[in-house]
């Protein structure tokens, strides 16, 4: 059985992005709060004062007034030190508080899943409302009548294709499928800087070249309508969610055209 490494208590840290300041450890997880390194005490130059004539030398006291510093031993962290991770880039540090580093395929790719039921189910009422979706029922309960009579006798006539109303229902539903991804991601880049599928997989989007950045809105529709529309495109679509996979940043193209990054946060 393995013991969990104990988290340090809240507390400013040295940052370990690499700033050169500090950063303020909230006992859980890093925050956005950072500050200029504080300077080091210097060390006191005061002389040791010799015993007094014809006292008696103090126990433990070298002779001549002479003192040694007390060093820890190996491995040994002096009292009030902060624990120091190591600086490994994308890999966790083995001892304090842990730095996001960038999200892996599959941590997206389930945070993508949960996305697709949520659009889905809304793409499913707005389509109702609409009245595509009775459209399209309607379409389809025509084309599968015409699929059986073209089974029972298939050499009588060439193969039923779906009519021009099945086709206008789909790419009516499709295009409100696009429109409420696109208004899925904006809304909730620019609340949470997560849509709920990230938010469940312990994801946040932000800026590729500062973290602590916060989301212009510029940038959150630019991210919302590249990764949308790229996902629509067929081939297009599985080299765009790979990439997340085999780049340094593990970037996709709509993140590499908004200049984004996704971060696994816990």
């Amino acid at each position: 059985m393995t013991n969990s490494p104990q988290q340090p208590p809240a507390g400013w840290y040295p940052d370990p992005a690499g700033s050169g300041g500090e950063r303020f450890w909230d006992g859980v997880a890093w925050s956005q709060s950072t500050r200029d390194k504080a300077a080091p005490q210097p060390a006191s130059d005061a002389p040791h004062s010799a015993p007094p004539a014809g006292g008696a030398p103090s126990y433990g006291t070298p002779s001549g007034g002479q003192q040694y510093s007390q060093q820890p031993y190996a491995g040994q962290q002096q009292y009030g030190q902060a624990p120091q991770p190591y600086q490994d880039y994308g890999q966790g540090y083995a001892y304090g508080p842990q730095l996001p580093r960038p999200a892996g395929f599959w941590w997206r790719f389930l945070g993508y899943l949960i996305d697709g039921i949520v659009v889905g189910i809304l793409t499913r009422i707005v389509a109702g409302m609409l009245g595509f979706q009775a459209a399209l029922d309607r379409a389809t309960e025509a084309w599968s009548r015409d699929l059986l009579i073209w089974a029972e006798n298939p050499e009588a006539s060439p193969f039923p294709m779906p009519g021009d109303d099945f086709m206008s229902a789909a790419s009516a539903i499709a295009a409100t499928s696009v429109v409420l991804w696109i208004l899925y991601r904006i809304g909730m880049y620019a609340w949470k800087s997560a849509t709920l599928g990230m938010m469940a997989v312990g994801l946040r989007l932000v800026k590729a070249d500062d973290w602590d950045a916060k989301l212009g809105m510029g940038t959150i529709v630019l991210r919302a309508v590249a990764s949308t529309i790229l996902f629509q495109i067929t081939l297009l679509n599985v080299i765009n969610g790979l990439m997340a996979a085999f780049t340094a940043k593990k970037q996709t193209l709509g993140d590499m055209i908004a200049r984004t990054q996704v971060l696994k946060v816990r």
